[in-house]
């Protein structure tokens, strides 16, 4: 009877701790610093108090890797805005993420255009293009906030308005 209490204890705390793994934000990079990859991106978003839902893939032929369409929210957004992040994992590509980042950063113009012309990129506000280490952002909209936090936290726009 003692052994069956402990082990309904033992799974009412694995049931407790796995349901408040499951409602809680993970954070997997922390909070301080810039955000080198996308999951450190969506992690340093997260902890300026900005609601972040992944969403679809995206793709770009002027970029390597695939993206996924960020929607953010809250922490003084001015109501939801849309941005692509992509990542460059060494793994994924095969190569030096970093790297293979900067050439296909080098693709665009400074007003955010493709610098051959070989594909045109419709943005749905200006565009604000970002890239740090293994991320490149680009968010095509005016919400200060916005621009101000992916400065913070990727670096200083390569490209856009």
């Amino acid at each position: 009877m003692m052994a069956r209490l402990q082990w309904v204890r033992m799974l009412l705390v694995g049931l407790v701790m796995f349901g408040s793994a499951c409602t809680s934000t993970p954070i997997s990079h922390g909070c301080d610093g810039p955000a080198r990859d996308h999951v450190m991106l969506v992690d340093r978003l997260r902890c300026a108090g900005i609601r972040v839902e992944i969403g679809e893939r995206v793709t770009l032929p002027v970029i390597r890797p695939t993206g996924t369409r960020l929607q953010l929210s809250g922490g003084g957004v001015s109501g939801q805005a849309e941005l692509d992040s992509f990542n460059y994992d060494d793994t994924d590509l095969g190569s030096d993420g970093r790297a293979v980042s900067a050439t296909d950063a080098g693709k665009f113009a400074p007003d955010g255009s493709i610098r051959d012309g070989s594909y045109r990129v419709f943005y749905q506000g200006t565009p604000h293009l970002f890239r740090q280490e293994r991320v490149l952002v680009i968010y095509s909209g005016e919400d200060r906030v916005v621009i101000e936090i992916l400065t913070r936290l990727v670096g200083k726009q390569f490209a856009g308005g």
